[in-house]
């Protein structure tokens, strides 16, 4: 499987599990163990390679360590939303790509962006990508300036 294929794989993953963190308490206690790959039932399976595995798992674990910075750039960007009121998969995605953006500065921006896109066009509801983007996009902007200006000038 490609890298992209892998990493494409690995934030359905990621958000699959920290859906799961979010909306099941006993979860909580599963001391990071990932879910099998099917947890969402037989006919929705991802095929999760090692790669797509080891990439949900940094996501995961770097979303965890920053959880507080994370939401609060949310709550900063998503005017008149608190984020108890979201949709969890909306919420997830958020912070999948807020983390990406922050902390994966070798993942190019528009590929960050895209990528929420299609999670919130298959996990989420009918204006989860509007929702979405119209967080992640502005945030993007903030947090990515200097590499929006470096791709402008090129």
């Amino acid at each position: 499987m490609k890298s992209s294929g892998a990493r494409h794989i690995g934030r359905e993953y990621a958000l699959r599990m920290l859906y799961t963190y979010d909306i099941d308490a006993e979860s909580r206690d599963t001391g990071g163990h990932l879910p099998p790959a099917n947890w969402w039932g037989s006919q929705d399976r991802l095929h999760v390679t090692i790669p797509a595995e080891e990439f949900a798992n940094k996501l995961v674990k770097t979303i965890r360590s920053h959880y507080e910075d994370i939401d609060s750039l949310i709550r900063e960007y998503s005017h008149h939303w608190r984020l108890p009121r979201m949709a969890p998969v909306d919420r997830n995605i958020l912070r999948i790509g807020v983390s990406e953006l922050l902390y994966h500065k070798n993942t190019p921006t528009k590929v960050i962006l895209n990528e929420a896109l299609e999670l919130a066009k298959c996990y989420g509801d009918a204006d989860s990508p509007r929702f979405i983007n119209g967080i992640l996009d502005p945030l993007a902007g903030k947090l990515r300036a200097e590499e929006d200006r470096d791709s402008r000038t090129s």
